[in-house]
């Protein structure tokens, strides 16, 4: 079972509405898929509850219930489970990020962000948690997109494909929906299921390798 852990300190990096959209876009891709709610708030509660759409479903739990409730989804048979955190909070409390597959840091593409993520990092690492950032609410032009991929490279791991400031999301997000949802043909839509094949193919050479270094 994958496991994905969206995280980051930081609010406003976008962290809900990237969980969201991957959740519908794995489900999207025939995965059984599960997204757990752990930011106190409850905005992917609120925005799956208002849904009219079974798929993916969604849990909200406190950190103490995340293992229990993870143990519950792998006899389940779920395929992929998707966990938007808290954000200070969320490193208080590190079981999302050492139970993780894959962890991704949703980060704008400012010096401040950039800089703002490493606790989160921090975390990450000491976990031993594979991981990548992802650009999000890229302004239209300008040299914000590669000034964030030159300093964020030095870090760790960038997914080539950012998300870019489309009114898309929003309106996506409003109508409870994934941007795929709204409006397939939307670039909105294709830079999602981009990332969504980047962090599954990611994940996957990492798993290989892993596998190859234990049989060798």
């Amino acid at each position: 079972m994958k496991i994905w852990t969206i995280t980051n300190q930081k609010g406003g990096a976008g962290k809900t509405v990237l969980a969201t959209n991957l959740a519908v876009e794995g489900s999207k891709a025939g995965l059984k898929t599960l997204l757990i709610d752990l930011d106190p708030q409850l905005s992917a509660t609120k925005w799956w509850e208002a849904r009219d759409i079974e798929t993916p479903l969604l849990i909200r739990c406190l950190y103490n219930q995340l293992i229990e409730n993870l143990d519950s989804a792998k006899q389940q048979g779920f395929d992929l489970v998707i966990i938007d955190t808290a954000g200070r909070e969320g490193l208080k409390h590190t079981e999302a990020i050492e139970k993780a597959t894959f962890a991704i840091i949703p980060c704008q593409p400012s010096l401040d962000d950039c800089r703002s993520a490493l606790p989160t990092v921090d975390v990450i690492k000491n976990a031993k948690t594979p991981f990548a950032f992802v650009i999000t609410r890229c302004p239209v032009s300008g040299d914000d997109l590669q000034e964030a991929k030159n300093s964020l490279s030095a870090i760790g791991l960038v997914c080539n494909t950012p998300t870019i400031e489309r009114k898309c999301y929003k309106r996506a997000y409003a109508d409870n929906l994934g941007v795929s949802e709204y409006d397939s043909d939307d670039k909105g839509a294709g830079e999602i299921k981009a990332i969504f094949d980047w962090i599954n193919a990611k994940e996957s050479r990492l798993e290989n390798s892993q596998l190859n270094k234990e049989v060798g």
